[in-house]
This record gives structure tokens, C-alpha cells and sequence, in this order.
């Protein structure tokens, strides 16, 4: 990382009690698949809307007035736990994740706004199509008993929760794992 430039990500921050049931929910997999994945810590589950890899500081200027126009343009989300999943395949799994119904709110085209303002930015288009969800965990080597395990986690359920704001995320990465710092956050527009 040269100076000058960071490692960011725009995301939604989920309530402390729906990262404690997320944990929860993965915790029996997570001691039986412990050698062969590496589990988010609850404290950083989030869901990432897009990663922007190294920015410097003046495209973190850019975006940061992008995300605060966007943001008041949308009314807070309302969302539910769904069930786990895998990327790319259950054949292959790399990623393990939990998926989100949205009851209210569009977060597809909040997600459009800001890819669109991402490029405006100079950043390259992202190459994969964006799918709500929420990474628990990254795969070390694939393997049938992953894809097995994580097919079963019963995920616990939490009433639908509402989420009000987007936040740029700074990502350090240190041998321990990523450490994410709060740059800024942009709140939705309230009802009524």
C-alpha cells in the first residue's frame, strides 16, 4: 500500500444481535470445518455492496460525496436471514455465506447507483453479478464434506431487522486477519 491510498469497501453494517446469530448459527460447522476454513469473526460480518480494492485519497473524496448523495435518495431497508449458500458451487464452494430476503427496500438498485458512481470514480466495472449476502467464511481447499456440512447449518432466526445506512469501510490486512476501520457513513433517508 503506498501512501496516500487505502484498501476500502462499501458495505451495510448489520445490527450486533443478527452478527451474534450469524456466528451462532455457523458455529457447529465452524468446529467441524475448522482446519479447512477461515471463519469471518462476528465483529466483522457485513454486507459488502462493492469492493473498491486500493483507492487513494482523492477517489475516497469522490466517492464519499457519491455514497452521501445515494444514500439520501433511499428510505432504510428492512431485511430476514435466508438460508446458506455457496460460491461458486456447492460442487466447489470458496465462499460460505448466509443469504438475505429483503422485505423492504431495493437493495439492487441502491447496489447499481454505486457500482455506476464507482466507475464515474475510475474504478474498473465489477466482473461478478451482485448477489445479497452475507460471507461467513472462506474455503481453504473445496471439498465435498464443506459443501455437506454447510448444506445443513440451520440458520436462526431473528425478526426482520432494518438497516439505515451505507458505510465505507477501510480494510487492513494483518497476519491475524483483515482489521476494518470505519471511514465514513451516509444514512438513508428517514420516513415519512
Amino acid at each position: 500500500m503506498s501512501e496516500g491510498t487505502y484498501r476500502a469497501f462499501i458495505a451495510i453494517e448489520l445490527p450486533s444481535e443478527v452478527r451474534e446469530v450469524i456466528w451462532n448459527s455457523a458455529k457447529p460447522a465452524s468446529g467441524m470445518l475448522k482446519s479447512l476454513v477461515k471463519w469471518v469473526p462476528s465483529e466483522n460480518i457485513h454486507l459488502t455492496l462493492r469492493f473498491l480494492g486500493e483507492i487513494t485519497l482523492n477517489t475516497s473524496d469522490k466517492l464519499r460525496e457519491s455514497l452521501r448523495q445515494i444514500a439520501i435518495q433511499f428510505h432504510p431497508l428492512k431485511l430476514k436471514l435466508g438460508i446458506p449458500g455457496v460460491f461458486p458451487s456447492w460442487k466447489e464452494p470458496r465462499v460460505l455465506w448466509v443469504g438475505l430476503d429483503i422485505i423492504e427496500g431495493d437493495i439492487n438498485f441502491i447496489q447499481t447507483t454505486i457500482e455506476q458512481q464507482a466507475q464515474m470514480a475510475g474504478l474498473s466495472q465489477e466482473k461478478q453479478k451482485f448477489h445479497p449476502h452475507i460471507t461467513v467464511g472462506r474455503v481453504k481447499t473445496p471439498s465435498p464434506f464443506i459443501s455437506n456440512t454447510w448444506k445443513n447449518v440451520k440458520i436462526q432466526q431473528v425478526p426482520e431487522f432494518v438497516v439505515n445506512k451505507i458505510t465505507l469501510f477501510k480494510s487492513t490486512l494483518n497476519p491475524g486477519g483483515a482489521i476494518y476501520d470505519i471511514v465514513d457513513t451516509f444514512q438513508f433517508k428517514e420516513k415519512g
